[in-house]
């Protein structure tokens, strides 16, 4: 029988070290009883954090649960499924594998340790791109699958002050926001709410801010080349070579203004096959790296190519951009945060009058100028207004869309 010892060495440490002890949001919608689960997201949203306090929550004993990393030396040279093997016959319980995708021939040996022992779970994480139901071990009917997003405006307050606002539906932001608005700001007290939302857009979705500011912008910068150099190449076999074109495209993607998608001029900036356009803006959606907004003719799944794109979140746009918030971007950093936000729960289109359609509203986003012009759009526009505390009307405050999860 293989030997576990240094590998529960590394687990305890680990545990003992967790950056933080309050919970993301995803942490109390997991079905944590079912057999097999897959918790998957962006790198850096705090997934590994979420694996280690659920183990300290229900074991705190590596005899009974065990994690691992994907790519640990001697997980790879002693095999997956020995390690599994090894474990189970210890009397072991639960198997977590944390960063799954790093494990070369991952899907089958996690298949053949699920199949082999009925009695194990076996918890999982990997990278968004991971996809569990591709390719010849469909693990879809085994595994059920969480997707863990950065943290919203919501949950940043709550890591910054400890308030712990209920999430609010988009009708309750649309119908209520008066009333949410009156309650966070009694409930924040001196903290403002402004202010907050400031720091959230620079550095507010990724916990591990939370580890040091001085250090958040090369962690971050360092994580989006693990994404393409990493990643990207090994989930869908995609060349080291072809990673600048990658790099071109969220450049072209990464301006002042929403970027429209035009096959043709993108194939000619970035140098590539029209062919591979799609596929390209379809592995960075998948990456976590960029988002895409459909036309609203056509609904949100109906046709491959979006629309629009934008960059993921307002930290990875001004970390691309080696930019501040200033009065050139913020517009663009509006429209990200809004999409960010959005796209975390709902279908949102393009419906080219306005900014955003979902769900039967239709948005405008901008600053306080934008209240001079609010008759130049439909009736039932919705304006998502910064620099506003408490709105009126249909006039919404921005922040309030941080709130939706």
């Amino acid at each position: 029988m293989i030997q576990l010892q240094r590998l529960i060495e590394l687990q305890t440490e680990l545990a003992e070290k967790l950056p933080y002890t309050k919970k993301r949001y995803l942490f109390s919608q997991i079905n944590w009883s079912q057999k097999g689960l897959a918790i998957t997201g962006p790198r850096g949203v705090g997934k590994t954090t979420l694996l280690l306090q659920h183990y300290k929550d229900v074991y705190n004993d590596p005899r009974k649960c065990l994690y691992v990393v994907g790519d640990d030396i001697d997980v790879v040279s002693l095999k997956l499924v020995e390690v599994a093997d090894a474990f189970y016959k210890a009397g072991g319980k639960c198997l977590i594998i944390d960063e799954v995708h790093k494990y070369p021939n991952w899907s089958q040996e996690l298949k053949n340790i699920y199949d082999r022992y009925p009695e194990l779970q076996l918890i999982v994480s990997g990278s968004s791109t991971l996809e569990i139901n591709k390719g010849k071990y469909d693990l879809s009917r085994r595994v059920v699958s969480y997707y863990l997003h950065g943290l919203s405006f919501r949950e940043f307050v709550y890591f910054q002050l400890g308030v712990d606002f209920k999430p609010a539906s988009l009708e309750d932001v649309v119908d209520k926001h008066v009333d949410l608005a009156s309650q966070l700001k009694k409930e924040l007290g001196d903290a403002r709410v402004l202010d907050l939302f400031s720091s959230y857009l620079i550095y507010g979705h990724f916990p591990y801010y939370l580890e040091g500011l001085d250090t958040f912008k090369s962690k971050l910068s360092n994580s989006l080349n693990k994404v393409l150099y990493e990643d990207i190449p090994a989930s869908f076999g995609l060349k080291i070579a072809s990673v600048p074109s990658l790099q071109k495209l969220i450049a072209l993607t990464a301006g002042l203004k929403p970027f429209m998608v035009d096959i043709s001029r993108i194939a000619s900036s970035v140098g590539i096959s029209r062919e591979y356009v799609g596929i390209y803006i379809d592995h960075l959606e998948k990456a976590g790296i960029l988002l895409g907004l459909r036309s609203a003719l056509y609904g949100h799944a109906s046709v491959r190519k979006p629309e629009k794109l934008y960059v993921n979140n307002t930290n990875l746009y001004l970390a691309i951009n080696n930019d501040e918030v200033n009065q050139e971007n913020i517009g663009m950093l509006r429209e990200v945060f809004v999409a960010n936000q959005l796209l975390a729960k709902y279908k949102v289109t393009s419906p080219g009058e306005s900014d955003f359609r979902v769900d039967g509203f239709t948005f405008e986003v901008g600053g306080k100028s934008k209240l001079n012009k609010l008759g130049n759009y439909a009736q039932g526009t919705h304006f998502l207004i910064d620099d506003l505390e408490v709105g009126y009307n249909n006039i919404i405050p921005l922040y309030l869309l941080g709130f939706l999860y």
